[in-house]
C-alpha cells in the first residue's frame, strides 16, 4: 500500500507540473477564430477616380495684410537683404538661411516615425489575433466549467478566489495565484513602444517559468534568477533589441522579479499532491489560469493600446512634416508675399533661428484678409500661395492664402472636434471652439469691395490639391474608429468578409484616397453596418 500510495503521488506532482506547464504557455498560444453567422451585404467594387481635395474653415476678416516671418526649426541665418522702414515688391527676397543641421534631425524623425508607424500596425494585428483568440478561450473555459460541475466542485471565478473553507489544491492555488497574467502581461508591455519586442520577452519568461517548474526547480529565488538570466542572455544574442526598451536590462529584471515575489512554488505543488480530489483540482486550478488569460485577451483586444499607439504614430508624423516643412521653406528663403513695407526686421547674419522671438514684419494696410485656425489635421495639407473661395452673406470672392504660422496656439495642445472632424472628413473644426489649438492662417481677399466688411465672418475654403488616378474608396464604405480607419473586404473563394485596415490620403466630400490597404479590383462590403460583432464572417452577397 506504501508503495503504491507513493508512486500515486509522484505520478500526481508530474501531472500537476505539466499542468502548471501548461497554463503559463497557455497565455501565449494563439488559437484559431470561431464560426459566424452569415449576413446579406451588398458589395462595391474599388477602382480609381479624382479626388479634389479642400479644406474649409471660417475665419474674421480684418484690414490691412500683415505678414510675420519667423521659423521654430534649428537654421543658421546667411543673409538678411532688408531692414526696418524698406518698401519691397512681391517676390523680393527678404532672408537666406543655412539648413544643412536639419537634414540629420529629419532623418532621425523619420526613423521614429517609421518605428511608430511599425508598432502602431503591429499593435492592431495582435488586437486582431487576440479577439479571435477569445472566442476560443471562452468555448474552453466553457467547457471546463462544465467538467468541474459534473465532478462536483465550483467554477465560478468570485467563489473560487473568495473560498478558504478549506486547504485543498484549488482553495490554495485561488488565494496564492501562479502568476497574475494581465499585470505581468501590462508590465511588460512598458517595457517596449515596439509590440514585437514585448511580445519576445513574454514569450521568454513564460517558457522559463514553464521549464524551471517542468524540471523540479520550485523554489522562488530560483526560479526568479533564471527568468533573469534568460532575459539578459535573450538581450545579449540579439533576440531582444536592447535599442527598443524603455529601460536597462537590470530595471527590467528588477520589474520582473517585485512581480513574481511572493509565490510559493513548491507550496502549490505539494497542496495539490495531498489532495484527495486531484481530478477536480487540477480543473479547477485551470480554470483560474483561463480566467486570466481571458482578462490578458480582452486586455489586448481593447481599444486603448492600439488608440495610444495610433496617438504617438500621429504625433511623430505631425512632428516630421513640420520639419520638413519649416526645411523646404527655410532653404528656399524668405521672400515678401506682398507689396508692402518691413515694418519689423529682428534677425541678423550668423544668428540661429531657434533664438528668434520675432523674425520680419512686412504690412500693407491697403487690403482685407482673413484668419483661420486650422487644426493639425488640416493645416498640413495649406501651403501659402494656394487659391481660395471666400463666402459671405453678399457674394462670393477668390483669395489666396498669404501666411501661415510656425507653431500652434490659442487653448490646449488638441481639440476634440478637430479629431473628429478629420475622422469624418470635415475639415476646420478646431477653429469653432477656443478649447482647441489651432495654427493661424491668413487669406488675402481679392479684389474686395465694400461689402466686405472688418469684423463680420466669412467662409473660406482652400483648394489643397487635386488627385487624378488614384485609388478611392466611397465614404460611405469606410468604418472610423479611433484605432484607425476600416473597410470589410471580401474574399470571393470562402465567402467571407475582414474588417481590414487601410491607410488614406485626400479627402473630398464623397470618397477618400487609398494609400495602402486596398488595390482596384478589391471588393468590399458598399455600406457596412454598425451591428457587426465578428472581424471575419461569412456572407449572401445581395446581387445590384
Amino acid at each position: 500500500m506504501a508503495t503504491v500510495k507513493k508512486n500515486n503521488k509522484k505520478k500526481i506532482i508530474i501531472a500537476v507540473s505539466v499542468i502548471l506547464v501548461i497554463a503559463i504557455l497557455g497565455t501565449v498560444i494563439g488559437v484559431v477564430a470561431a464560426k459566424n453567422k452569415k449576413e446579406t451585404v451588398t458589395l462595391a467594387t474599388i477602382g480609381t477616380g479624382n479626388v479634389n481635395e479642400t479644406v474649409s474653415a471660417t475665419g474674421t476678416v480684418e484690414s490691412g495684410t500683415t505678414k510675420e516671418y519667423k521659423v521654430g526649426s534649428v537654421a543658421t541665418v546667411k543673409e538678411v537683404l532688408v531692414k526696418t522702414g524698406d518698401t519691397v515688391k512681391a517676390g523680393d527676397m527678404l532672408a537666406t538661411f543655412d539648413t544643412s543641421t536639419l537634414e540629420s534631425q529629419i532623418s532621425q524623425m523619420n526613423d521614429s516615425y517609421n518605428k511608430a508607424k511599425k508598432s502602431y500596425q503591429d499593435s492592431v494585428s495582435a488586437q486582431k489575433d487576440a479577439k479571435k483568440q477569445i472566442s476560443e478561450i471562452n468555448n474552453e473555459i466553457a467547457d471546463l466549467q462544465a467538467t468541474v460541475q459534473k465532478l462536483g466542485g465550483n467554477n465560478n471565478l468570485s467563489d473560487l478566489l473568495e473560498n478558504s473553507s478549506s486547504k485543498s489544491a484549488s482553495s490554495y492555488a485561488a488565494q496564492n495565484p501562479i502568476i497574475n497574467v494581465s499585470e505581468l502581461i501590462t508590465l511588460i508591455d512598458s517595457f517596449s513602444d515596439d509590440s514585437e519586442q514585448s511580445n519576445k520577452i513574454i514569450q521568454i519568461v513564460m517558457e522559463t517559468i514553464s521549464n524551471e517548474i517542468a524540471n523540479g526547480n520550485l523554489s522562488s529565488e530560483a526560479i526568479n534568477k533564471a527568468v533573469e538570466n534568460a532575459i539578459l542572455q535573450a538581450i545579449k544574442d540579439g533576440t531582444i533589441d536592447s535599442g527598443s526598451l524603455n529601460f536597462t536590462p537590470e530595471e527590467i529584471t528588477r520589474q520582473i522579479e517585485n512581480a513574481l515575489s511572493g509565490i510559493d512554488w513548491s507550496g502549490i505543488n505539494s497542496d495539490i499532491a495531498n489532495s484527495d480530489a486531484v481530478e477536480l483540482s487540477s480543473a479547477q486550478i485551470r480554470l483560474i489560469s483561463l480566467y486570466a488569460q481571458q482578462q490578458m485577451l480582452e486586455l489586448q483586444a481593447s481599444d486603448a493600446t492600439v488608440t495610444a499607439k495610433k496617438q504617438i504614430m500621429e504625433t511623430s508624423k505631425s512632428a516630421l512634416d513640420t520639419i520638413k516643412e519649416s526645411s523646404a521653406e527655410l532653404s528656399a528663403g524668405w521672400s515678401a508675399a506682398f507689396d508692402g513695407t518691413v515694418t519689423e526686421c529682428n534677425i541678423y547674419p550668423g544668428e540661429q533661428t531657434t533664438l528668434l522671438t520675432s523674425g520680419i514684419t512686412i504690412q500693407n494696410l491697403n487690403s482685407m484678409v482673413i484668419n483661420l485656425s486650422l487644426g493639425e489635421y488640416d493645416v498640413h495639407k495649406v501651403k501659402v500661395g494656394m487659391p481660395a473661395t471666400i463666402s459671405t452673406a453678399y457674394g462670393t470672392y477668390t483669395g489666396t492664402v498669404l501666411s501661415k504660422a510656425p507653431i500652434a496656439s490659442g487653448g490646449s495642445s488638441g481639440s476634440l472636434l478637430d479629431s473628429v472632424g478629420s475622422m469624418a472628413g470635415i475639415s476646420g473644426l478646431s477653429s469653432l471652439t477656443s478649447s482647441g489649438a489651432g495654427v493661424q492662417v491668413q487669406v488675402a481677399i481679392d479684389n474686395a469691395d465694400e461689402n466686405i466688411i472688418a469684423g463680420f465672418d466669412a467662409d473660406v475654403e482652400i483648394e489643397v490639391g487635386d488627385y487624378n488616378n488614384i485609388t478611392v474608396v466611397p465614404i460611405e464604405s469606410i468604418i472610423l474608429e479611433k484605432t484607425g480607419t476600416y473597410v470589410y473586404l471580401y474574399n470571393q473563394d470562402d465567402k467571407t468578409v475582414t474588417k481590414t485596415l487601410i491607410e488614406t490620403g485626400a479627402v473630398s466630400d464623397s470618397a477618400y484616397q487609398v494609400t495602402s490597404g486596398l488595390k482596384p479590383g478589391d471588393k468590399i462590403i458598399a455600406t457596412p453596418s454598425s451591428d457587426y460583432t465578428e472581424d471575419t464572417f461569412e456572407v449572401n452577397v445581395k446581387s445590384n
